[in-house]
């Protein structure tokens, strides 16, 4: 319980609250309750605790709605402390733990016809607090956008060897010995009569055929990343919750209601 990791012992806690309650709010709170309480029990025990704070004759109107409240199927939680530090840390661990506020409550519940506490008017049963407290969810769905990745495709690189055929004209130079013969009429001299030869070497160009390899192009194989922004369009769903006032009804008509804040005292 928040009140005892705020430093107040168990002891110096006591819930008030009609039969149907008692065990509830103990096992919750882990405060010890006494057998068999009754509203009666439990309002008198509100009218003596408040006696003791207030002191006097005439105990404040206040008195009356905490008694309501237990009437109504509620719980008034004291807390007695012994230093007034205290009291600050009491009672935000109180209202961190959903505690009301009796002076909301009240406003509730004269809305809806309550003029005051009567001791004669029976407690409410089971139903009726259910029926009073009975609570609508807001609910408001939430937009969840994550990313998964997915394939797409991809490519597949292959290097295999290729044959072209291709053709090249070359042109080709041949020399060839020239014999030509003239007819002479002339007197032979000593040199036309000595004996000689001449040779003539006859020459011919032939295609010679090389082959070298150039590399003229490199495919290089990898990622490139880019990024888009896509825009999600989705419909979310959820529940309001409309409260609309209605005209007063009688004292003792359940109105709409929760536990109610604790007091505390020195």
């Amino acid at each position: 319980m928040r009140v005892t990791q705020a430093g107040i012992p168990r002891s110096d806690m006591e819930i008030h609250a009609n039969g149907q309650a008692d065990d509830a709010l103990a096992a919750d709170t882990h405060v010890e309750q006494p057998p068999a309480a009754t509203t009666e029990g439990s309002s008198s025990k509100i009218g003596r605790f408040f006696s003791n704070l207030f002191g006097g004759d005439e105990p404040p109107a206040e008195i009356g709605h905490y008694q309501e409240a237990v009437r109504r199927g509620g719980a008034v939680l004291t807390v007695t402390v012994v230093d007034e530090a205290n009291v600050s840390a009491v009672r935000s661990a109180l209202y961190e733990a959903g505690a009301v506020d009796i002076d909301e409550r009240v406003t509730q519940w004269q809305n809806a016809g309550y003029q005051g506490y009567d001791p004669s008017t029976a407690q409410y049963s089971a139903d009726e607090t259910a029926a009073e407290r009975q609570s609508f969810a807001v609910v408001r769905e939430s937009l969840d956008v994550g990313k998964r990745e997915v394939q797409t495709g991809g490519v597949r690189v292959y290097s295999r060897a290729t044959e072209t055929p291709v053709s090249e004209a070359v042109s080709l130079r041949e020399e060839h010995a020239a014999i030509e013969r003239h007819p002479v009429d002339r007197i032979a001299t000593a040199d036309d009569l000595k004996a000689g030869s001449v040779e003539v070497l006859e020459t011919a160009e032939h295609a010679v055929v090389g082959k070298t390899a150039h590399v003229v192009e490199e495919v290089t194989v990898g990622k490139q990343a880019s990024e888009r922004t896509e825009t999600i369009n989705e419909t979310l769903r959820g529940t309001e919750v409309e409260v609309e006032r209605l005209d007063g009804k009688a004292p003792g008509t359940p109105a709409n209601s929760a536990d109610l804040p604790p007091t505390t005292r020195q």
